[in-house]
Parts: structure tokens; C-alpha cells; sequence
């Protein structure tokens, strides 16, 4: 890999400094973008707590649980404010104390309570398909020129999935609930995971072999991140060039022949988009889902690491699939694709025609 020391003097302090003014002017530079979602129905379906689950003194087996056959939870959003933490569905109002407050009962009630599990896989799955949808758009593969292979595509996953793993470490709404979405989030990713090894043809055999090798390389994504962050956390110009250095081993495989203005547009995003995680996305957009990730980098005036202009952006790329709006291309458990049309809810086994 080329030299980063331009890329060190391109994004100083000063830069750094204005990506943090991002957060004033109440977040107008934000472009919002809906979370995808799929939660499964379920035929059960909790009403409302009548009781404080911090009171140490009231025993889990005295608070009612009201149950509603008639309805899913495809469509509850979750919001978080003010003294207490409130989770609204379509006819349930259900309340708790901020985190910072709980008791042990209402540790063990978020942990292992079915209207408990109930919230954070809601707010799990909102998360992860934010996500996957930002992850999967196709500028990154064809403007953006990063290949459309198995490994750098999970790297751009987990990129952004770090990015969730941070702003709920430093959470203050609800701590504990933060710590158990988070345990919820990985589930989640690892279950797409082995989706997707799945759909790449190997041997049913050795797919948790597979999967293990993935989780072995995704924690050394994810350290490396943390690696530049805290060590050069004073050091703007260090810090950049490390953040290029895990983009070129993790997203990029290595790859020698890798444009240096490429790597400085996406170790600014990254750059970018920490700051935005952590200091730009209001608490009540966060807790019910939905993350305005802001805009992809420019990738269509790039250089070479001559200086020379590049050719036309690749429009075509092999497996990449040109879908219209509002479906989406996900995996079955077995690896199996359908179409997913996030606006109706309604699947297809048949890619939808634009």
C-alpha cells in the first residue's frame, strides 16, 4: 500500500473540528434514511406492566401480563425519554425505569422476561437492517469500486455495525438494555452470517468452520477500529493513516493495486460517521431504530496513484442486482434468496422487475 502522509495532512485537527459541528443546527445536514426491518409475527401479544419493575420488594410473579391474540409487533416503535423508558405498539403502552436506576428484579426482567426479549430483538433487528441496507447499497461496489466479493462486502457490514457497537457503549438512556441490544445485534449478524456462507455453496460440513474464521477476522476488524481511536485519539494525522490501514487489510483484502484517494475517502467517512454515531443522532431517533447514516462519499472524480483521472465508474458488477424501489434481496436461514418488499411486507421467491 502506497505512503499515507498526504492523507494524514488532508484531514487534520481543523477537519476533525468540523465534522463535530456537524451536530448543531438541530441535524438538518442529516439525510435520513428509513430502517428496513423484518420481525416475525408472533400470535402473543403483551398490553401493558401496572407495576414499577424497580421495586425490589415486588415479586416478578405479581405483575400482570395481559395478553392480545390479535395482534404482532411488526409495526411497535420504541421511544425512550425524559425519567422513564417507554415502548408504544399498536395498543400497549408498556414503562420502566431509566437504566441508571434498575434494580436487580428489573435487570433480570429486561434479561429474561418475554415482553423484555420482546423489545430489544424489535429494536435489534430495526438496528442490523439499518445496517444491512447501508452496507448493501451499490455505490460502494460499482462508483465506489471496492469488489463485490464475500469478504469485503461483510467488512462494510461490520463497519457499520461497529459504528452501533460504540454509540451504545456510551449510552445514557437505558445502559442495561443498551449492553443486552448489543449482545442481540451480534446475534443477529452472526445469523446472517451463516446465511450467507450458506449462499456462497460450501459444504453444510463446514459452515460453523466458516463462521468461525468470519468471527475471528470480524473482532480483528472491529479491534482495529478501536486500535486508532484510542491510541491516536490526540493524533489526527496517525489516526487517519491507521484508519486507511484497516480499510486496506479488511475492505479493500490487501489489494496492492488500491487507489490511496480511494482509502482517503473512506477512512473519512469513517471518520465521518463516528463522530456522527456518537454525537449526531438524537437518543429518541437511536432508540426506535432508526440511524441517519448522511451521505456516501463522492467516489466519481478519483484519482489514481499517479494523479491521473480515472476511467468511467463501473455501472455492472457481477451478482450485484439492480432492484426497484421499495424491494430488497435478503437470505432464508438456509441461504436461499427471496425479495422482500418493505413497503407491502409481501415476499417473492421471483426477482421483481424494474
Amino acid at each position: 500500500m502506497a505512503p499515507l502522509h498526504d492523507a494524514a495532512v488532508a484531514f487534520g485537527r481543523k477537519g476533525l473540528e468540523s465534522l463535530c459541528r456537524l451536530r448543531s443546527n438541530n441535524n438538518t445536514h442529516l439525510r435520513s434514511i428509513s430502517s428496513r426491518v423484518i420481525v416475525a409475527s408472533n400470535n402473543i401479544h403483551v398490553a401493558k406492566l401496572n407495576a414499577n419493575l424497580t421495586r425490589a420488594s415486588a415479586p416478578l410473579t405479581h405483575l400482570p401480563i395481559i395478553t392480545n391474540h390479535t395482534r404482532c409487533y411488526s409495526s411497535s416503535t420504541i421511544n425512550f425519554g425524559t425519567n422513564q423508558t417507554e415502548s408504544i405498539s399498536n395498543d400497549q403502552t408498556i414503562t420502566a425505569n431509566k437504566g441508571g436506576d434498575k434494580g436487580i428484579f428489573a435487570k433480570i426482567w429486561d434479561r429474561y422476561s418475554f415482553q423484555g426479549q420482546q423489545k430489544r430483538i424489535i429494536l435489534g433487528e430495526r438496528l442490523f437492517r439499518s445496517v444491512q441496507y447501508r452496507a448493501n447499497d451499490p455505490r460502494w461496489y460499482t462508483e465506489g469500486r471496492i469488489p463485490f466479493e464475500f469478504r469485503p462486502r461483510h467488512a462494510m457490514t461490520t463497519m457499520h455495525i461497529w459504528f452501533l457497537h460504540k454509540r451504545l457503549l456510551i449510552d445514557t438512556v437505558d445502559p442495561h438494555l443498551a449492553l443486552l441490544v448489543q449482545e442481540e445485534l451480534f446475534d443477529i449478524l452472526w445469523n446472517d452470517t451463516r446465511a450467507r456462507i450458506r449462499a456462497e455453496g460450501v459444504n453444510e460440513l463446514t459452515v460453523n468452520k466458516h463462521l468461525k474464521d468470519v468471527q475471528q477476522l470480524t473482532f480483528l476488524h472491529l479491534t482495529h477500529y478501536d486500535h486508532a481511536f484510542q491510541e491516536f485519539a490526540n493524533d489526527d494525522g496517525k489516526r487517519f493513516e491507521e484508519l486507511a490501514g484497516a480499510i486496506w487489510i479488511h475492505v479493500l483484502n490487501r489489494d496492492e493495486e488500491a487507489y490511496n484517494d480511494q482509502l482517503k475517502r473512506l477512512a473519512a467517512y469513517v471518520e465521518y460517521q463516528y463522530v456522527n454515531l456518537m454525537h449526531g443522532v438524537p437518543d429518541e431517533y437511536f432508540w426506535e431504530g432508526r440511524v441517519p447514516w448522511g451521505d456516501i462519499p463522492v467516489f466519481t472524480d478519483m484519482k489514481d496513484n499517479d494523479g491521473k483521472a480515472l476511467d468511467d465508474p463501473v455501472t455492472e458488477v457481477e451478482g450485484l442486482e439492480s432492484l426497484p424501489e421499495p424491494w430488497v434481496k435478503t437470505l432464508t436461514d438456509a441461504g436461499s434468496p427471496y425479495y422482500w418488499n418493505t413497503d407491502t411486507n409481501t415476499t417473492s421467491w421471483k426477482k421483481p422487475t424494474l
